[in-house]
């Protein structure tokens, strides 16, 4: 078995230990509140542990993914070739982040900076706080940051942008908008 299969394979094992590790140890130790609950006027909404659960189901699910396949193609006799690391791995992995970390950037301040703005000329008053659950400043950051990141992210890695691609980034973000913030009466969007 190639080094390169066998380091695919731990990966996916060690990301479902953890997972594991996370959904019995850390959660139940951490997390006060249950997977679903019922509020103070009797609606069933998502409890305190509702997303990292559905998170660390996720992982895991992903760390089998890696696991299984990188099985089958040993067992296929296809495994993949060992690699050394290069600085060209390094510059690639360096782009990811940078455009993550700007994505997130946009994310967290274009909203209060947007309100800062219309406070400075007196279109509106108050801080962002104030706002922080009010159209359309509370997806200013969302939208723009999710957009502008996504829609970077597809261009480095596929050197082009589709219109489909456009398509696609937009229902995400509308369908996490209609899930998160309208469906989801106690969930705000991120970065709130």
């Amino acid at each position: 078995m190639a080094v390169r299969t066998r380091w695919d394979i731990g990966f996916g094992l060690l990301t479902m230990a953890l997972s594991l590790l996370a959904l019995f140890v850390w959660f139940p130790n951490d997390i006060v509140g249950g997977f679903i609950e019922v509020s103070a006027i009797g609606r069933t909404v998502p409890g305190d542990a509702f997303f990292p659960v559905i998170l660390a189901v996720g992982i895991f699910l992903l760390g089998a993914l890696q696991a299984v396949l990188a099985t089958s193609r040993a067992m296929a006799g296809r495994p993949t070739p060992a690699r050394t690391l290069t600085f060209s791995n390094v510059r690639f992995v360096a782009a990811l982040v940078a455009i993550v970390l700007g994505g997130l950037t946009l994310m967290v301040w274009l909203g209060p900076l947007t309100v800062d703005a219309l406070n400075t000329v007196e279109v509106l008053e108050g801080s962002y706080r104030n706002f922080s659950d009010t159209a359309p400043y509370k997806y200013i950051g969302f939208v723009v940051g999710g957009f502008s990141m996504t829609v970077a992210l597809i261009v480095f890695t596929e050197g082009r942008l589709r219109r489909a691609s456009v398509v696609a980034i937009i229902t995400v973000l509308a369908g996490a908008i209609l899930i998160f913030d309208i469906l989801l009466k106690n969930v705000l969007l991120p970065p709130n």
